[in-house]
């Protein structure tokens, strides 16, 4: 079962550990493109750590695909 786009980002934000979590908030992500979020879902769940580059640069290319 595929999840939505809102289950993928709130399981991001989580694993990640992100602080400010509203720059992520899983509403604004409900009309962004499916395949890239599944990719990033994907890559970050596939993944035990991050560095804090990594964490910087998966939150901005999020933030360019969100829908305010």
């Amino acid at each position: 079962m595929s999840l939505s786009n809102e289950e993928m980002i709130a399981e991001i934000r989580k694993k990640l550990n992100i602080v400010n979590q509203g720059l992520l908030d899983p509403d604004k992500f409900q009309s962004s493109n499916h395949e890239e979020i599944t990719e990033i879902h994907e890559f970050v769940m596939s993944k035990d750590s991050f560095s804090p580059s990594e964490v910087t640069a998966i939150a901005d290319h999020l933030g360019q695909l969100r829908q305010d």
